[in-house]
């Protein structure tokens, strides 16, 4: 996708956006927290940087395999076998889905998707890097299969981009549709901690996969949202590795060798008998009920925090014009670009910081300082040939600005307490 592309895209999902929100507040449905949401995009961004790259892999890998590995045949290119595609993509991508919610290695990464506790259109960005690398071994049978690289891709994306359409709360029961889509009913049920919700409805786009294979049940009455222990961070890295963490520290501790392999193979629910489970991370009240993940800021906080989390949004898409022949160059050529290598190094390191801001860790508003300072040298640097004229001024006047507002604004430099809020 181009630059103009992603525009055009990220446009749409913001309207698509403010729409949700507007119909949530009329059903009065709070659907979104703030750095809920700044977490989310910030997940979407780490996993679309990767994408970018693994992209041409995958591809030259699918190329390859349809040459020479498929069998006898090669699917013809028509509407009914490109429908087709979309429906092999969508059983390949269900067995992903189910299998990653069964092998404890695939979970470390999946999980990164449950962690929110609410569930609305920007969940979908909530996807771990390590997903990009792992369907890929479910998605190369469609070119074993005898589906061309350019079929093969094209179902995988309709396959994502239909979760577009299944995250939200504000959508109620679709009537016949829900025996035969993934609805928002029906994935809503994928995304609870209830007891009788969990590992049920893979489906991505159909939900008859779910049927056939007894991992069907339909939503009787809201669920609760989340991971049953809780995630308490707004640091999209801590999001991606928390659980990987989580394993090490407990295949460390077991006495058994086998223990110590099973640990990254079986099913999340098991652990070493002389282990145990590392404690939950949720919070409760006085009496012991579960309270939802919440981190409370100021509003000038928060306009702070969106605006930058926005920009470095803006420097992922502007990967894009970096790259104008991007579906034609090489992996190696895409590596021995030295602006784009920078303009990566500056996204990294922008969430990372988005990421501690929002934890309020000790030193935060330092290495924000140094992020704005990176993006006030390099970024007019990496796009010295393509900027327009005047580009230059805008970048140093935005980092200005951000400084100056970061170190002079009443409210930016911690997260209030509730009552500091009142």
């Amino acid at each position: 996708m181009s630059a103009q592309g992603w525009v055009i895209t990220l446009s749409i999902l913001a309207i698509l956006m403010l729409v949700e929100r507007f119909f949530a507040i009329r059903k009065n449905i709070k659907t979104y927290d703030l750095a809920d949401f700044m977490v989310n995009l910030s997940c979407g961004i780490l996993e679309r940087v990767f994408a970018f790259f693994w992209y041409f892999v995958f591809f030259i890998a699918a190329q390859w395999v349809f040459d020479n590995v498929s069998i006898s045949w090669h699917i013809p290119s028509n509407a009914f076998t490109w429908v087709l595609a979309v429906v092999a993509a969508d059983f390949a991508a269900y067995w992903h889905h189910r299998l990653s919610h069964e092998i404890n290695f695939l979970w470390a990464a999946h999980i990164v998707h449950h962690q929110s506790e609410d569930i609305n259109i920007s969940t979908v960005f909530r996807v771990s890097f390590f997903a990009v690398f792992n369907r890929s071994f479910f998605f190369i049978w469609l070119p074993v299969m005898g589906f061309s690289p350019e079929m093969s891709l094209f179902g995988i994306m309709f396959v994502g981009a239909f979760q577009f359409v299944t995250h939200s709360r504000v959508v109620g029961k679709l009537g016949f549709l829900e025996n035969i889509f993934s609805t928002p009913s029906n994935h809503r049920v994928h995304h609870a901690r209830n007891e009788k919700y969990i590992d049920h409805n893979y489906g991505h786009v159909l939900i008859l996969w779910d049927k056939i294979f007894k991992t069907y049940t339909p939503e009787e009455e809201e669920p609760e949202y989340g991971i049953t222990t809780g995630f308490e961070s707004d640091d999209a890295y801590n999001a991606h590795f928390f659980y990987w963490k989580d394993m090490f520290k407990r295949a460390k501790l077991a006495s058994s060798f086998k223990d110590k392999v099973k640990i990254f193979f079986a099913k999340p629910q098991w652990t070493p008998a002389d282990v145990g489970y590392l404690p939950n991370q949720y919070k409760t009240d006085k009496n012991g009920n579960r309270l939802q993940h919440q981190t409370p800021m100021s509003k000038e906080f928060g306009a702070y925090m969106l605006i930058n989390n926005i920009f470095t949004l803006g420097l992922f898409v502007a990967m894009f014009a970096l790259v104008p022949d991007y579906k034609d160059i090489s992996t190696s050529l895409l590596f021995a670009n030295r602006e784009l290598m920078i303009l990566v190094g500056v996204i990294f390191f922008s969430v990372w910081t988005h990421g501690r801001f929002l934890d309020n860790k000790a030193g935060s508003r330092i290495l924000d300082s140094i992020r704005l300072i990176l993006v006030a040298v390099f970024i007019p640097l990496v796009f010295e040939s393509v900027a327009f004229e005047g580009f230059n001024l805008v970048v140093w006047a935005f980092s200005a600005a951000m400084l100056a507002w970061l170190w002079l604004g009443n409210k930016i430099t911690h997260i209030p307490s509730p009552a500091q809020l009142a």
